[in-house]
């Protein structure tokens, strides 16, 4: 068996937090501990999690933070905090209001294990899944997150992954290897399971399992959430400068994983993150230039007829 460590970050979960524990203890796979990382709720959240904490011993941990940070910057400050005072073989992120399926465990510990035994366990590797959507009170909406949002989860190499994230978190495993290089962390971070991928695409390996192992939530108080492509593509439309907004906070997200790690990459690598980062200063044919030189691409003809005419 190998030792997994669940890294659940809350913030104001009471309605939905019981029932995501509920699922986690019921998996199949049982060598697995549950962080819970409270990011200074001011509801029943740790009232909750402390009901577990004292009914299995060992398994269920509560943490609060000092000062809220949001998910991003709480999932990733306490999964490197845990890995160094807790190690595990794999890890795994967690959000407060979903459902696991009994399972999910088992088979993200079975396929990172057929990727090590290929890879060799010091490759860094992160591992994901499909998800079935669900609403707030668990009525099926989707078989499948990724083919309602049209997502290309196979083309995962790392200049794919600069410009658009792949992965939903709450389905990802990494193994130590990948979370041993987990080092500083900062506010330009866009989302934790995209900087995650980032840098397994980067040194390691990112791999796509079509197995669904979560009820996906989408409800109002989702801090992220898709309610499909057609609402995707209409939101970029229709909000033109938040859509510029956000390129430009994944040049800075790009810039910073420059500044972390651009001495360690290959130079292929080290080349498209560098043309990458020339994007946000780059006049307006030479950015486009340098997204179809460098395939800088999304998922899809509208995506990326979106990206050449915001960029």
């Amino acid at each position: 068996m190998h030792s997994v460590n669940i890294i659940l970050a809350a913030y104001n979960g009471g309605k939905y937090i019981k029932e995501q524990l509920d699922s986690l203890l019921n998996s199949t796979y049982r060598d697995f501990r549950v962080f819970v990382c409270d990011d200074c709720s001011t509801d029943d959240t740790c009232e909750i999690v402390e009901a577990y904490v004292e009914a299995y011993p060992g398994k269920v941990f509560l943490t609060k933070n000092e000062r809220n940070m949001g998910s991003t910057l709480s999932f990733l400050t306490n999964l490197k905090r845990i890995s160094e005072a807790t190690p595990a073989s794999y890890y795994m992120f967690c959000d407060q209001d979903d459902v696991w399926l009994s399972d999910k465990i088992t088979l993200a510990v079975k396929q990172m294990r057929r990727i090590e035994a290929r890879r060799g366990a010091v490759m860094p590797i992160l591992s994901f899944n499909d998800a079935i959507i669900v609403d707030e009170n668990l009525n099926f909406i989707s078989r499948s997150f990724y083919r309602t949002n049209k997502l290309k989860v196979r083309k995962n190499k790392f200049s794919r992954m600069l410009i658009e994230n792949k992965c939903i978190g709450c389905t990802t495993m990494m193994n130590d290897a990948l979370v041993k290089l987990l080092d500083e962390t900062g506010p330009e971070i866009r989302y934790h399971d995209w900087w995650m991928a980032l840098i397994a695409s980067a040194f390691g390996v990112v791999r796509y399992n079509k197995t669904p192992v979560i009820l996906y939530r989408q409800h109002g108080d989702n801090q992220v959430g898709q309610s499909g492509f057609s609402a995707y593509t209409k939101d970029r439309a229709v909000r033109k400068e938040d859509t510029r907004e956000r390129l430009r906070k994944t040049y800075d997200q790009a810039e910073l994983f420059y500044d972390i790690y651009g001495d360690m990459l290959p130079k292929n690598k080290r080349r498209h993150l560098i043309s990458f980062i020339r994007l946000k200063s780059a006049g307006f044919f030479a950015r486009r230039l340098i997204i179809l030189k460098n395939r800088f691409f999304k998922s899809g003809f509208l995506r990326n007829v979106g990206l050449l005419f915001y960029v």
